[in-house]
């Protein structure tokens, strides 16, 4: 077989290789016991955090291009509690590689909540 029909047959299995790598299960976050799958409305992050009393920042997974416009916050109200749920609403197409992601802000006031507010985020959480 010449070089070239070999390299012309590995082709199809390399470009399956590398399709199935994006699709590897995500595991779910913080401490609840319910599988989270993640969609454009629920994306796994990297990680997440309150800063001072006012500010949530989550850590987002990025290919370089990611920012504030591309995502947003749903926040549902129980008593005293604020769930987000941070999804996107247009996909990092880039090709940068940024394993840690971004950090995105988003201010309580933004989300509805005021200063010293129980935040909690309910998207899964890579590992």
């Amino acid at each position: 077989m010449t070089p070239r029909l070999f390299a012309i047959a590995l082709l199809p299995v390399l470009l399956t290789a590398c399709s199935t790598v994006q699709n590897l299960p995500l595991m779910p976050g913080g401490d609840r016991e319910e599988t989270v799958e993640p969609t454009s409305d629920n994306i796994a992050l990297h990680g997440w955090r309150i800063v001072g009393d006012d500010i949530l920042v989550v850590r987002v997974p990025s290919n370089g291009c990611t920012q504030k416009a591309d995502l947003r916050a749903n926040v549902r109200q129980r008593g005293r509690e604020f769930r987000v749920t941070v999804g996107r609403t247009r996909e990092d197409y880039c090709r940068a590689i940024v394993p840690d992601g971004v950090e995105i802000p988003f201010g309580f006031e933004e989300l509805g909540a005021r200063p010293g507010a129980n935040v909690t985020v309910t998207n899964p959480i890579l590992d």
